[in-house]
């Protein structure tokens, strides 16, 4: 399909003005025949966008600076499937910000598909432990997660972090010497990674580390 013409019917852009703030303000990525492979949109307002953008594989949408949730602005009313929201609110709920409502569904840190199910959990609060990753292993359709490592935020060493080699995003962050071989072992069974961002701010450690195939 022509780019162009796949713009305008998905609503990303409206009119000739749209198409002038596109060309001079967006970053595109070509492959090496030409077709677009990557676009990066700044202050995108024209939503929610439509059912084919959001069922589209190998898509990341990534609103930066946005208020809500990205499932709240391209589904009008998203809902959590039933079997994941009680997962959630049962093991899960420590993770709410202060000034957030009560509704998950509003939460900063979780991310769900067009269909309702968790695909991203990204929180510095999490809690690592063999637990939580027993219980991130039931959301079947979770492909991104980060979170921050320190001496408050994990209970000894985790052991079962290959239940979660499904990820194809994941961020860690390590907050102060924390040291977990097991968890490191993990990672060479992640084959399904598209990218992996390590990240050590009180250095000594373990360097920063930033790999995408």
């Amino acid at each position: 399909m022509d780019f162009d013409l796949f713009l305008f019917e998905q609503g990303i852009i409206q009119n000739l003005d749209d198409m002038e703030k596109f060309i001079h303000h967006y970053s595109t990525i070509q492959d090496y025949r030409g077709y677009q492979i990557s676009l990066l949109l700044s202050n995108f307002d024209n939503f929610p966008l439509s059912d084919e953008i959001l069922r589209m594989k190998n898509v990341n949408l990534y609103f930066r600076n946005q208020p809500k949730p990205i499932h709240k602005l391209v589904s009008p009313e998203p809902h959590f499937v039933e079997e994941e929201r009680n997962l959630i609110e049962n093991n899960f709920s420590y993770l709410k910000a202060v000034s957030e409502s009560d509704d998950i569904e509003e939460w900063s840190c979780f991310e769900m598909d067009n269909e309702g199910h968790l695909v991203s959990s990204n929180s510095w609060k999490f809690q690592l432990t063999n637990e939580s990753i027993e219980h991130l292993s039931n959301f079947p359709h979770l492909r991104e997660l980060g979170f921050l490592l320190s001496s408050s935020n994990i209970s000894g060493f985790v052991t079962n972090f290959y239940l979660l080699s499904d990820l194809k995003w994941l961020t860690m962050s390590f907050g102060d010497e924390t040291e977990d071989p097991e968890l490191l072992k993990d990672l060479g069974l992640f084959s399904n990674l598209r990218s992996m961002r390590v990240h050590n701010f009180y250095g000594g450690l373990f360097p920063d580390i930033f790999v995408s195939p």
